[in-house]
């Protein structure tokens, strides 16, 4: 036979867990009263924020702030979806989770920004550094695996790269990852998106940083004029029939067993050249001139027409049928 007490205590229980069941079921719940049919139950609707009655459909309330927490992961595990602030960033020591911590200002000090001054944080360069390489990023156009490259390249070679500008620095770790990703800018390009450098500075701190962190040829792919000349044709706006005969006379170019015609030029210059080539064979693109290619490419007009000379002797070979049937059509 169970004690009175104990009896008392099971009716307690039972009570309360009835009612938590209650409050479960009415969580997304408003209890109030329509002004329309008098229903007492309405429906909290969390995708818009609105407070709508079940009966009727009118809305009581609309446009609510959910002060809820934010049910989002960034975890590839998938695991615990309860978080708190931005992402964890590997790259930096606290993983970038630190903040300053505010100190009593003293009667001297006045002004919150001296203070604030007073408290070091290690990872200033590096956060500095990861946003300048971001902005570069974000002008040259490039996506997000050059630029966890670049970071992690900054990193590195910072030890490395101490008397130098953190623009020159960063602009340099670019070029490098953008090799290794196997979407290369030319160093014009890089200067021209950085603030305050020089290009000769650049080509400095390339050398540095892949004679210092003792980066292989291997990783860093080959330039070829294969790399450039897709660029190039859509800022100079040429036609469909244009690109692919330059695609098709950059990997011709490209070829190991062609290198010994090209030993002294530049991919740039090449890819420049191959354009020249095409404005002349191409009706649709006749309207450009070495001065615009060179604008667009880097490339100076005698290096242009050094190699524009060197496709000359072979354009008969170089010029597949295909094209010519397709101009004859055109014409």
């Amino acid at each position: 036979m169970r004690p009175p007490g104990q009896h008392g205590l099971a009716l307690a229980g039972a009570g309360s867990s009835s009612a938590s069941q209650r409050r479960k079921k009415l969580k997304n719940r408003v209890e109030s009263v329509c002004a329309d049919c008098g229903n007492d139950v309405f429906i909290d609707d969390t995708a818009s924020g609105d407070s709508i009655c079940k009966e009727c459909g009118l809305v009581r309330e609309g446009h609510r702030v959910d002060e809820r927490a934010e049910w989002r992961t960034f975890d590839e595990d998938k695991g615990s979806k309860e978080r708190a602030g931005g992402p964890v960033n590997p790259l930096l020591d606290d993983g970038g989770l630190s903040n300053s911590t505010s100190i009593q200002l003293q009667p001297g000090l006045q002004h919150l920004a001296r203070v604030q001054a007073m408290l070091k944080d290690p990872n200033k360069k590096l956060k500095q550094g990861f946003s300048v390489i971001g902005d570069m990023c974000g002008t040259l156009k490039l996506g997000n695996m050059v630029r966890d490259r670049a970071c992690e390249l900054y990193k590195d070679s910072m030890q490395h790269l101490k008397e130098r500008k953190v623009h020159e620095a960063c602009a340099a770790c670019i070029y490098v990852a953008c090799r290794i990703e196997k979407c290369p800018r030319t160093f014009k390009e890089i200067t021209a998106a950085s603030r305050d450098t020089h290009m000769v500075i650049i080509m400095r701190c390339f050398k540095t940083i892949v004679n210092k962190l003792g980066i292989q040829q291997s990783s860093l792919d080959t330039v070829k004029p294969s790399d450039y000349i897709d660029r190039f044709c859509s800022s100079l706006r040429m036609s469909k029939l244009g690109l692919r005969l330059a695609q098709h006379l950059a990997q011709l170019t490209s070829d190991k067993t062609n290198q010994a015609v090209w030993d002294g030029k530049s991919p740039i210059s090449i890819a420049a050249g191959i354009i020249v080539l095409v404005s002349e064979v191409s009706r649709e693109d006749a309207g450009l001139t070495i001065q615009t290619i060179s604008s667009h490419t880097g490339a100076s007009t005698s290096a242009i027409r050094s190699a524009w000379a060197v496709l000359e002797k072979e354009k008969a070979g170089l010029i597949p049928d295909w094209f010519k049937k397709e101009e004859d059509a055109k014409g």
